[in-house]
C-alpha cells in the first residue's frame, strides 16, 4: 500500500541525510588529520544539500527562496558539484590519488551550467533529473568501483560493504533515470525512492567512518610492530612470526654491525643511523616471501629462516655478509666501512623454546667476533 507522506517533509529529511553526512567527515576529518579525502566528501554532502535547499524553495515557503530563473540552475550546478566532488573524495580515501589529480572533476558541472545557461535545459524537470541521476549513478559506481580495487593494496574489512553500498546507490540511480527516460518510472512512490536514497547517504556516511577507524586501527598497530628508524620489523614483531616451538629445518641467524660506536664516534649518529637502514634495507631485500627479518636492538638485527638445511642457512648468512661488505655508505666524500659479524644456530629436535636457539646465535655471534669480524660461524652444537 501507497504510503501518504507530506512531500516537503520527504525533501527535508532527505537534505537532512546530506547536512548530517558533511559533519560526520568534518569531524571524521578533526579526528583523523591524515586521512585524505575527507574534506572533499564533507564539501560534497554540503553542496548536495544546498541543491535540496534550492528544490524544496519550490515546495514550501518557509525555504529559503530563489528567483525562478535562478532556482534550476542553482540546482543543477550545486547538484553536479555534489557528485563530482564525492567521486574525487571517494578515490582519494580509496587509495592513493590525490586532490590535486582530481581538479579536472570541476571542470565537467562549470561546464554543464554554462551549457544550462546557454540552452535553457534546467527548466525542464524531466532533463534536469535525468542529468542528476547520470552525475549520481556515475560518481557511485566508479568510486565503489575504486574503493573496492584498492583492496588488494589495503585490505580492509569495510572496504567491500562501502564499494556494495555504493554500488546499490548507483544501481538505484540508473534505474530511476531508465524509468524517466522510459517514461514508466518503477519507482513511483515518493516515500520510497527518498527512503532508500537516505539510507545509501548514511550508509556511506556510517561505513566511511568504520573504514577510517579500521585504517587508524591498522596504522597503530604496524608502528606497534615496525621499527621506526629502519622500517622493518621490531623484537615484538619478530617473536610473533616464529612458530609456537622450534621446528626441523629451522635456523636463527644474528645480525651484528662490526665497529657500529666507532663509526658513530668518528661520523656522527646521523651516518650511524644512515648505515643501520642501508643494512636493514638490503637484508629485507634479499629475502625469501616467508623468512623474517627484524631489528633486534642497536645495531644488531635477527634472521628467521624456514626450511633450510644448515649448510643453506651458512650460504644465506654469508651472502648476506658479503653483500653488507659492498654497500656504499658516505660522510663528506668519504666513504664509511661498513661489514657485519654473524651467527647462525639451528634449531634441534629437543628444543622447547626458541629462547635456546637464539642463545646458541648469540654464541656463533661471539665467536665470529672474536675471530675477527666480517664472518660467519655457526652453532657447534649437536642435537
Amino acid at each position: 500500500m501507497a504510503l501518504d507522506i507530506h512531500l516537503p517533509t520527504v525533501l527535508f529529511l532527505h537534505q537532512t541525510s546530506f547536512m548530517l553526512g558533511a559533519l560526520v567527515f568534518v569531524q571524521l576529518r578533526r579526528q583523523s588529520s591524515g586521512t585524505r579525502g575527507l574534506g572533499l566528501l564533507a564539501l560534497a554532502f554540503a553542496f548536495l544539500a544546498a541543491a535540496y535547499t534550492f528544490t524544496a524553495s519550490s515546495a514550501h515557503a518557509g525555504h529559503i527562496e530563489l528567483p525562478a530563473l535562478v532556482r534550476p540552475h542553482a540546482t543543477m550546478l550545486f547538484a553536479a558539484l555534489g557528485y563530482s566532488l564525492l567521486w574525487a573524495g571517494f578515490i582519494e580515501l580509496a587509495g592513493r590519488r590525490r586532490w590535486q589529480q582530481n581538479r579536472l572533476v570541476l571542470v565537467l558541472p562549470l561546464g554543464l551550467s554554462l551549457v544550462g545557461i546557454a540552452s535553457g535545459f534546467p527548466y525542464d524537470p524531466m532533463l534536469r533529473g535525468a542529468v542528476y541521476y547520470v552525475f549520481a549513478s556515475l560518481a557511485l559506481a566508479v568510486a565503489g568501483y575504486r574503493v573496492l580495487r584498492n583492496a588488494r593494496i589495503e585490505p580492509l574489512p569495510s572496504r567491500r560493504p562501502l564499494a556494495i553500498c555504493m554500488g546499490l546507490g548507483a544501481l538505484f540511480y540508473a534505474v530511476r533515470l531508465a524509468g524517466l527516460l522510459s517514461g514508466s518510472d518503477w519507482l513511483v512512490n515518493v516515500a520510497e525512492v527518498f527512503f532508500i536514497e537516505i539510507l545509501c547517504n548514511f550508509g556511506m556516511a556510517l561505513l566511511t567512518v568504520t573504514l577510517v577507524n579500521e585504517r587508524s586501527q591498522r596504522r597503530l598497530q604496524r608502528m606497534a610492530q615496525t621499527d621506526p628508524l629502519t622500517g622493518v620489523g621490531n623484537r615484538r614483531w619478530f617473536l610473533s612470526q616464529l612458530p609456537p616451538q622450534p621446528g626441523a629445518d629451522a635456523a636463527l641467524v644474528l645480525i651484528d654491525l662490526d665497529h657500529f660506536k666507532q663509526i658513530n664516534d668518528r661520523f656522527g649518529h646521523a651516518t650511524g643511523d644512515e648505515v643501520l637502514v642501508a643494512c636493514a634495507q638490503y637484508v629485507q631485500g634479499m629475502l625469501r616471501e616467508h623468512d623474517a627479518f627484524a631489528r633486534y636492538g642497536g645495531e644488531e638485527f635477527v634472521l628467521y629462516l624456514p626450511e633450510v638445511s644448515s649448510a643453506e642457512a651458512l650460504q644465506v648468512a654469508d651472502r648476506l655478509r658479503q653483500g653488507i661488505a659492498t654497500l656504499v655508505c658516505e660522510h663528506q666524500g668519504q666513504r664509511v666501512p661498513v661489514s657485519a659479524s654473524m651467527g647462525v644456530a639451528m634449531a634441534h629436535p629437543q628444543d622447547t623454546q626458541w629462547q635456546a636457539v637464539l642463545h646458541r646465535a648469540d654464541q656463533a655471534l661471539y665467536a665470529a667476533k672474536s675471530a675477527g669480524r666480517n664472518r660467519v660461524e655457526s652453532d657447534n652444537t649437536k642435537g
